[in-house]
């Protein structure tokens, strides 16, 4: 995930910087005992055009459920992280 902090790129925006609090943890049972299960390809910040703020104070950031008691529809205050694990059918 550091990949796309380094480019800029965060989970949550707080105070004009991004942060990328959001990771995600692969454990051993899932890669399998030798590893050959399934293998990581690559990570993302899941963050489309209907996910982001478009105006306001917090324009660019993601789109809020709430801000402080007012409900503004929308998602959550922290872009969702994603990983993408292949499996090789050899």
């Amino acid at each position: 995930m550091w990949q796309h902090y380094d480019r800029g790129v965060g989970s949550l925006g707080y105070q004009g910087k991004w942060n990328l609090f959001d990771q995600i943890i692969i454990s051993e049972p899932l890669l399998g005992e030798d590893r050959s299960t399934l293998k990581f390809w690559k990570s993302e910040i899941y963050n489309p055009e209907f996910l982001i703020t478009q105006e306001g104070r917090y324009k660019g950031y993601p789109f809020r459920t709430f801000s402080g008691n007012v409900f503004q529809n929308g998602y959550s205050d922290h872009f969702p992280t994603l990983i993408y694990l292949v499996k090789d059918l050899n």
